[in-house]
């Protein structure tokens, strides 16, 4: 890892939840990664989105990882484009193509198979130990760990956190982004991940109300026509979507652990187990 200052760094692009974007040089970007999140998890990204550009399914190269100021950064090629969910923004039509390029893009994705990444159900399993999920019981946790045991498994790659603003829509193709929890296994887990998204993930904090409510009916209509097209282009039924609840649940409140959907998630992860729906 090399060094630099953080104050030698030209403005910011963008930022998330777990990281800061720069400018690096010619036609590079470096996410920077927040001091608090693990090194584990960055570490998780940078092999994971080697392996989905080795696989095809991201075009975005990954380059080194870089320390400045004591916070782990990975260099990626720069994208010219915005993400897909601003498309709509710029012209309300594109809101109809959206469920069809997200559906194309995932059951794409889905084809391709890979040995490197970590076991989704093992994923899952490992959050029954983390802080968040402590509230459970020991019988609650080996009822998770069984439930989860019989789901079917998988080789294809999974994203683990697919939706429109990990998608950016440069000039000549559609680019999926934020490869940080990317696993392999079955893909309704993947799919299982992107209803929750659009269904009870929390939006951006702070947003207004007025948007909020905008939002909340836009994402319903992408689902739909998303779901639509993507049963139609896999043949997966929304049963076998809907079997992957509890380890989406487990993996939402174990890795990101959002203040404002803790009780939620913690409500609906008890309901499952205590076999009522």
């Amino acid at each position: 890892m090399q060094s630099t200052k953080l104050s030698q760094l030209p403005s910011r692009i963008a930022i998330g939840r777990s990281a800061e974007i720069f400018p690096w040089g010619e036609g590079k970007v470096v996410k920077l990664f927040f001091s608090d999140i693990p090194k584990e998890d960055i570490e998780f990204e940078y092999k994971n989105t080697l392996e989905a550009n080795k696989l095809g399914v991201c075009s975005m190269r990954c380059y080194e990882k870089i320390e400045i100021e004591n916070r782990i950064g990975i260099v990626l090629d720069f994208i010219e484009g915005v993400s897909l969910t601003k498309l709509p923004e710029q012209n309300p039509i594109k809101l109809f193509e959206v469920p069809k390029i997200l559906a194309e893009l995932h059951s794409k994705l889905h084809k391709k198979e890979t040995g490197s990444l970590r076991e989704i159900k093992s994923y899952a399993k490992s959050t029954l130990a983390l802080k968040p999920l402590k509230f459970l019981n020991v019988e609650e946790r080996k009822k998770a760990e069984k439930l989860i045991d019989a789901l079917p498994g998988g080789s294809s790659i999974l994203h683990m956190d697919f939706h429109p603003e990990n998608i950016v829509v440069s000039k000549d193709e559609n680019i999926v982004i934020d490869w940080r929890t990317a696993a392999k296994g079955n893909r309704a887990a993947d799919v299982a991940y992107t209803v929750f998204l659009f269904k009870d993930a929390e939006l951006w904090p702070g947003t207004p109300k007025l948007k909020l409510l905008f939002y909340t009916i836009v994402r319903s209509i992408i689902l739909r026509g998303y779901l639509k097209n993507y049963i139609s282009l896999s043949g997966i039924t929304l049963e076998e979507i809907d079997a992957w609840k509890l380890p989406i649940l487990l993996l939402r409140a174990g890795v990101w652990d959002i203040d404002s959907e803790r009780d939620s998630l913690q409500k609906q992860i008890r309901k499952i187990l205590s076999g009522t729906k």
